[in-house]
């Protein structure tokens, strides 16, 4: 990060400032525990804590500068600085969009119902051939997220690709207001996070808030088979559209392996090959790659992209008896639908262990059911449906299906569904943390009676 003083930024911010008028910092941080020499700590109030409380002990640790909201100021440690605001959430996204200022960095920003982290990580791996790259960590893809993320550039970078996330009007705007980003990814319109937005004319409404700093320069890459993305026309920016069946570039020979996926693209003959599974991410895939092109990166040099996944997506384990595929990070309908289509490429008895999707409002039971005739379609042996749906999910799925209410239930029963060399499919939202079933199985699989 660039050395930032606090005689530029205090009026930004509409802060009060207290203690050396001459500081400055390198590096931001919401955690008073984890901060470094010279840095700035931010001070966040939570449903269970008040980081604000805690500015001296950031001071204590090495940081120069805290911005806080709502405390009664103590004595100022010697030589440090106090930002009094309004509000440090404003504060993270003002300061972010000052800093965004300052670099040449190109950003690409990436959003949709799914797919983003998965599309961050190829698009990554795809740039990566020609440039020096940044890609988000982890889920840092809100409000506060995503400012830690554009904290962590500097001019070293070429391009920084950055994952948006949301789950409410305006959030986008605001992520797209600090980043300013010059190309742009929507991987579809799904049903995640309608209980709170009402309808996917109105997720799509969101969704698009990521071009709101557009300039007529600007690339909007969109997904062609996305009934609704297909809709957008009629912008003062670029748009170019990709798809498996639709677009202006289209996958062709589609080759998908238990480890990787290639693909050739309509306006070229060279095949494209990705380390990572799924025919999802052959769609994915289609739209990083025009970013690519756009950005010089050849077909040539895309014909092996190493692409660094993320963790919980579809990572495959093998553990003596039993394989597993780990895509325990997130659900949603369409999410749920290309996991079940990734678990019946593999040969064998499947069973899935399918959990409640979060957020999808009055769209929820039927979104549930069709999950289970998704999993009867692609031949599922042995399903078990943990949580809220667990009986409607049962009786759409028939005869070969098992339903429990909890965790613990589910632990217990999964004892009695699994055989010698099953591949079992873990999908469900976050909060119900479905990778607590990785050492059950681990252990499952090594039983004595299978040897």
């Amino acid at each position: 990060m660039k050395t930032i003083f606090i005689k530029d930024i205090a009026e930004k911010l509409g802060a009060e400032v207290y203690g050396n008028m001459e500081a400055s910092f390198q590096g931001v941080f919401i955690d008073s525990r984890i901060v470094s020499e010279d840095s700035l700590f931010i001070g966040i109030k939570g449903e269970h804590f008040n980081g604000n409380e805690h500015y001296l002990d950031a001071f204590e640790k090495g940081a120069s500068v805290a911005i806080v909201e709502g405390v009664e100021l103590t004595e100022i440690p010697a030589g440090k600085t106090v930002l009094k605001v309004q509000s440090t959430y404003r504060a993270i996204l003002d300061l972010a969009h000052y800093y965004r200022s300052l670099l040449s960095v190109k950003i690409i920003g990436i959003t949709g119902s799914t797919g983003k982290t998965s599309t961050k990580d190829i698009l990554h791996g795809m740039l990566s051939k020609k440039y020096r790259v940044f890609k988000t960590s982890g889920n840092y893809n809100n409000e506060l997220g995503l400012p830690l993320m554009i904290f962590s550039l500097d001019d070293s970078y070429d391009y920084a690709v950055l994952e948006m996330g949301m789950s409410a009007p305006l959030e986008i705007h605001n992520l797209a207001r600090v980043a300013l980003p010059d190309y742009a990814i929507i991987t579809n319109i799904g049903l995640s996070h309608i209980e709170n937005l009402g309808s996917q004319e109105n997720i799509l409404k969101a969704k698009m808030e990521i071009t709101d700093f557009f300039s007529e320069q600007s690339l909007l890459v969109l997904n062609g088979d996305d009934p609704y993305l297909n809709t957008v026309s009629g912008k003062k920016y670029r748009i170019l559209t990709g798809g498996l069946k639709e677009g202006d570039y289209i996958a062709k020979n589609i080759k998908l392996h238990e480890d990787s996926v290639e693909f050739t693209v309509n306006r070229s003959k060279e095949v494209i090959r990705l380390n990572i599974p799924g025919r999802h991410n052959v769609l994915n895939g289609i739209l990083c790659y025009i970013i690519s092109k756009e950005l010089g990166i050849t077909d040539q040099d895309l014909r092996e992209v190493e692409v660094a996944k993320s963790a919980m997506r579809m990572d495959v384990l093998k553990y003596e008896h039993v394989t597993v595929i780990n895509d325990c990070y997130n659900a949603s309908p369409d999410s749920m639908k290309a996991a079940l289509h990734y678990l019946a490429q593999f040969s064998g008895r499947k069973v899935a262990v399918l959990g409640t999707m979060r957020e999808l409002g009055e769209e929820s039971l039927e979104a549930h059911k069709a999950v289970a005739l998704a999993a009867k379609e692609r031949s599922v042996d042995q399903v078990l449906f943990v949580g809220e749906y667990q009986k409607n999910m049962v009786e759409a799925f028939g005869e070969g299906a098992v339903g429990v209410d909890t965790f613990e239930e589910a632990q217990h029963t999964l004892k009695h569904c699994l055989k010698k060399d099953d591949v079992v499919l873990l999908k469900a939202s976050r909060g119900m943390y479905f990778e607590r079933f990785l050492p059950i199985l681990e252990e499952l699989g090594g039983n004595e009676e299978w040897k």
